[in-house]
C-alpha cells in the first residue's frame, strides 16, 4: 500500500484498514511463532502498512489543528 493510496482515502476508511491490518497482523505473528517461515516476510510488510496508516492519520490531525 503506497501513502498516495491511502491519502486518497476518508478517514472512517483508514480506521477500517487500520483496524483489519492489526488483526491480520496479530494472526501472522502468530503462524509466524509456530515456525511457519513465509509469515515472517509479510509481518513486514503489514506493520510497515500499519506505520504508513498512522503517519497519514497524524499528518491529517496536525493540519487540523494549524487552521
Amino acid at each position: 500500500m503506497k501513502a498516495t493510496e491511502l491519502r486518497e482515502k476518508s478517514d472512517g476508511e483508514l480506521r477500517e484498514t487500520l483496524s483489519e491490518l492489526r488483526k491480520d497482523l496479530f494472526q501472522a505473528q502468530f503462524r509466524a511463532g509456530q515456525d511457519e517461515v513465509e509469515e515472517r516476510g509479510k509481518t513486514r510488510k503489514m506493520r510497515r502498512d500499519v506505520a504508513r496508516i498512522l503517519t497519514v492519520m497524524t499528518e491529517r490531525k496536525s493540519v487540523g489543528q494549524e487552521s
